[in-house]
């Protein structure tokens, strides 16, 4: 997507997942479970884990894999990215 494309429109960035200072359940989530490690790639994962949760509450680990392939990880391996996500769905489904 170019800028141009995105004029007018709300965007989130990974800051804006928190609210007043506190860290929402999906970045609660990937600092529990280990799920970013240098975090050069977190924002992208916890953005996608973010919009699949929201269109998606209870994905399979296939859907969260599907979703987050567009995103790579030299660091962590996705086990524990794919544990995260699962796990800020649980906390959200308890929410």
């Amino acid at each position: 997507m170019l800028a141009p494309e995105i004029d007018g429109r709300k965007v989130t960035t990974v800051e804006g997942l928190a609210d007043h200072g506190h860290l929402s359940p999906v970045q609660d989530a990937f600092v529990e479970n280990s799920g970013l490690q240098c975090g050069f790639c977190t924002p992208g994962f916890m953005i996608a884990a973010t919009a699949l949760l929201n269109e998606n509450p209870h994905p399979t680990e296939n859907e969260i894999r599907l979703k987050l392939a567009g995103n790579l990880c030299r660091c962590t391996g996705y086990d524990k990215i794919v544990r995260s996500v699962q796990d800020a769905a649980e906390r959200l489904s308890k929410s």
